[in-house]
């Protein structure tokens, strides 16, 4: 009796584990490498890109790779690496400082004071028909408060085929269009004064 006990545990382990899930696919925004522009000049107001945000159902992990009669499709084996809103900003500042000098895009906690804080809002940034469809409204808020700005930009990338890769790689090229825009939006005149303040260790 023990044994055939003994038995029918070993069965109802095999069987748990041939019907476990195998491990997700994770998947990363790739690097904006195709469009490495050299900026002709670097001197300049700087930013930081002070905030990103997206809509709260492309925060989960598993991609989103299109919609059907308005449903998200989702792909239920390939998940994002890390928060979704996190690649968007690596992406996104990586491009601007391609863009604009890598010096003139700061880095949080970098000791610099900016001469302008950039925040993004995608009120969409998914596939829809066959397209990436990007939507976000920017504001650069400048130290000289009479010389913010902000601004919408919508735009349209062609996403190859309905997989996660294909997914992130139109993120990414939409990202970079989208830093194309901001590059030649940025408002704010350095202010040599603020930086020196800053030089002497005095806070801002």
């Amino acid at each position: 009796m023990r044994d055939l006990t003994h038995v029918s545990i070993v069965i109802a382990a095999l069987a748990l584990a041939g019907c476990a899930s195998p491990p997700a696919k994770l998947v990363v925004l790739p690097a904006p490498s195709s469009m490495a522009t050299v900026p002709q000049e670097t001197s300049g107001s700087n930013i930081l890109l002070r905030s990103v945000t997206v809509p709260g159902y492309l925060e989960t992990f598993p991609v989103v790779t299109g919609r059907t009669n308005g449903a998200l499709v989702v792909s239920d084996s390939t998940e994002w690496a890390e928060r979704f809103s996190d690649g968007v900003t690596r992406v996104l500042r990586d491009a601007l400082a391609r863009r604009v000098g890598a010096e003139r895009v700061l880095i949080a906690r970098d000791g610099r004071i900016p001469d302008a804080d950039l925040t993004i809002e995608f009120l969409s940034l998914d596939p829809v028909a066959g397209m990436l469809n990007l939507d976000a409204r920017w504001f650069f808020a400048c130290a000289v408060r009479a010389q913010s700005r902000g601004g919408r930009t919508h735009l349209e990338v062609p996403v190859a085929r309905p997989t996660p890769e294909a997914v992130a790689d139109a993120t990414t090229a939409a990202l970079t269009r989208l830093a194309d825009e901001l590059a030649t939006q940025m408002p704010c005149a350095e202010q040599p004064q603020r930086h020196a303040i800053r030089a002497k260790g005095e806070a801002p």
